[in-house]
């Protein structure tokens, strides 16, 4: 063989390589994930009680992904990320969706431009008070704030993890002790589950084994859809594109629910001008802004009487 055949061959396999690592961002004709809308609402409106007046919200810590690590083949500089959590306020009590990671488990993050460290004790607070906390799914950066909790033992007969999340293989980058989960008695269900009064959990795998959505309906009527890490930024969805191959790869990600979830959220909601779901992006700062702004989400969170 020819060193100028080698050559070209060799050239080919970067080509290819490179579109398929980095710019091949899987976007499907069709969507094969679907919602039981009807089942998801009844669920949410039953039982006794009453439905939560509102949301806030508070950032715990800050970073910035390379662009092209977020939307496959976008080079044009980087995108800011958030790790928040979500206060959901009722006329007698409180619960939280997502606990983001403490200080010590931050720093193992390559990409961190910076940490509230006040929040995150507001949050560990508020964690306290809550009747409820649901991660989207189970790792660190949305449930290490409950794995490394100095009231983590108090904070589990509030957490409301799925049989998937638990026994799934990224859990254990939270750094949950050795044996704090034994007793622990995980939730398990099959499409959707209601977890409190106007909260149903709606499973969506990919991201994670364990990943799912989490429906919110408040007493004005309003509807919100926590998405998790399906996409990290709204411009997944804008540009129809999604993470790179590689960002699958390293995550462990499968790529094609994730991919049909998204052409999912696009054509239902994102792409849809007569949707009224408020569909709440977990890592997205310039969302949030948003919402805060238009007054869909409170900012920073309220204190109130431990239960």
């Amino acid at each position: 063989m020819s060193a100028a055949l080698i050559f070209v061959i060799l050239v080919l396999f970067i080509i290819i390589s490179g579109y398929l690592l980095l710019l091949n961002g899987k976007w499907p004709q069709k969507s094969n994930f679907r919602v039981d809308w009807s089942r998801v609402r009844k669920l949410a409106d039953e039982g006794p009680g009453a439905l939560p007046v509102r949301i806030n919200f508070m950032s715990v810590a800050h970073g910035s992904l390379p662009s092209w690590g977020v939307v496959a083949g976008d080079f044009s500089g980087r995108y800011s990320i958030d790790f928040p959590s979500f206060q959901l306020v009722y006329s007698d009590k409180t619960g939280i969706i997502e606990a983001p990671f403490d200080k010590r488990l931050f720093d193992k993050f390559p990409f961190g431009t910076g940490y509230n460290p006040n929040a995150y004790d507001i949050m560990q607070k508020a964690m306290l008070k809550a009747e409820f906390i649901i991660p989207t799914h189970e790792h660190w950066d949305h449930l290490g704030g409950v794995a490394q909790s100095s009231y983590r033992d108090k904070l589990l007969s509030k957490l409301i993890l799925t049989e998937k999340q638990v026994n799934g293989p990224t859990i254990r980058d939270a750094e949950f002790p050795k044996q704090a989960l034994k007793d622990y008695r995980p939730v398990e269900y099959d499409g959707c589950y209601r977890a409190a009064f106007g909260v149903v959990l709606i499973e969506a795998p990919g991201h994670s084994v364990g990943h799912q959505l989490v429906y919110v309906k408040l007493q004005n009527g309003r509807e919100y859809l926590f998405i998790g890490d399906i996409v990290w930024v709204t411009a997944n969805l804008k540009k129809k594109k999604a993470r790179p191959w590689l960002a699958n790869i390293k995550r462990k990600e499968n790529r094609n629910q994730i991919a049909d979830q998204m052409k999912w959220l696009h054509d239902t909601f994102y792409g849809h001008s007569g949707s009224q779901m408020i569909m709440v992006t977990t890592h997205d700062p310039e969302q949030h802004k948003q919402y805060v702004d238009e007054g869909l989400l409170g900012d920073g969170f309220e204190a109130g009487s431990p239960r």
